[in-house]
Parts: structure tokens; C-alpha cells; sequence
């Protein structure tokens, strides 16, 4: 989402949507699971070339992935290059 996206005061329906998607989690529970080593096990949307179902990393190094998605404070994420 960005600036950009706005919804008019009497428009309930959009409101609702918009509320409905800031509150989705980055990550859906059904696809995230510990597995018996206590390892993250983590299921791919779809499977990658090679293959790849699953990534399995340590808790750990789960959180530094997660971690590494947020942005520094005050930072842009979109920036314009010149001409």
C-alpha cells in the first residue's frame, strides 16, 4: 500500500477492504510449522525450479529473514533515479 490509496468517508465497502488487507499477516499460519528437530519449516507459495517446496532454517535465522523485510525507520522504499 502507499500513499496513494485512499477511500472516501461514507465508502464503507472500501474501508472495510482496506482494514481487511493492513491486518493480513506477512506470513499465513498454515504455511509456517516447527518441525520435530525444532527447526522452522516453511512451505513456498509455489515450488521453486529446482523443486524447492519447503525452506528449513533455525528460529534463529527465521526471525533475522523476517527482520531483514522491515525497513529502517523514515526510509523510502520507493525511490526515482534522475533522468
Amino acid at each position: 500500500m502507499h500513499a496513494a490509496v485512499r477511500v472516501e468517508a461514507h465508502d464503507r465497502k472500501r474501508l472495510e477492504q482496506l482494514c481487511r488487507y493492513i491486518m493480513r499477516p506477512a506470513l499465513s499460519d498454515e504455511r509456517i510449522q516447527l518441525n520435530a528437530a525444532g527447526q522452522v519449516e516453511l512451505k513456498l507459495k509455489t515450488p521453486w525450479r529446482d523443486g524447492t517446496t519447503h525452506l528449513v532454517m533455525s528460529p534463529l535465522e527465521f526471525v533475522q529473514r523476517l527482520a531483514a523485510l522491515v525497513p529502517r525507520p523514515r526510509l523510502h522504499l520507493i525511490r526515482l533515479v534522475p533522468a
